[in-house]
């Protein structure tokens, strides 16, 4: 499973009135996902357009940072399918599956801009941009890792029987 992971209005509120609230979710969605050992992160973050892959790291308490895979690519760096070009950030995290080899891969997006995701993805889970990756949020992302577990694992068994 693949998580994308947006900074501003996720992480901590967007806009931040005060670098101590910077981050301020994180430990919350460390132990969200502690259960869930196989969830890589990729940043998609607008912070990517700003920041060097070793600083977005540095930003991330050490069990987020063990997870990250890789950064989206800037929506102006590629050319997305015409029926994505209204949906950017939902354009930019098929863009990284696809470069990655992994298309067919499981993911959920966390973003507080569900406009840049088409109408009922059902890949987002939306963050609202004061309160963030709130409790919520959390049992809704943990909910979803959960049901995901279970059909991978009746996956497997029809695999066996």
């Amino acid at each position: 499973m693949i998580l994308f992971l947006d900074f501003d209005g996720v992480l901590h509120p967007d806009p931040c009135p005060d670098a101590a609230l910077l981050f301020e979710h994180a430990p919350r969605l460390v132990q969200a996902l502690s259960g869930f050992p196989g969830v890589g992160l990729v940043l998609s973050t607008a912070w990517r357009q700003t920041k060097s892959y070793e600083e977005l790291l540095a930003v991330l308490p050490n069990d987020l940072r063990q997870r990250v895979i890789g950064i989206t690519p800037n929506f102006s760096d590629f050319a997305a399918l015409a029926s994505l070009i209204p949906y950017p950030r939902q354009a930019e995290c098929l863009q990284w599956l696809h470069d990655n080899g992994l298309r067919n891969e499981a993911w959920i997006a966390l973003d507080d801009r569900p406009a840049w995701f088409a109408p009922y993805c059902e890949n987002l889970i939306a963050c609202h941009p004061q309160s963030g990756f709130d409790a919520e949020i959390s049992a809704r992302l943990c909910s979803a890792l959960q049901r995901h577990r279970l059909k991978r694992g009746r996956e497997v068994d029809l695999l066996i029987e």
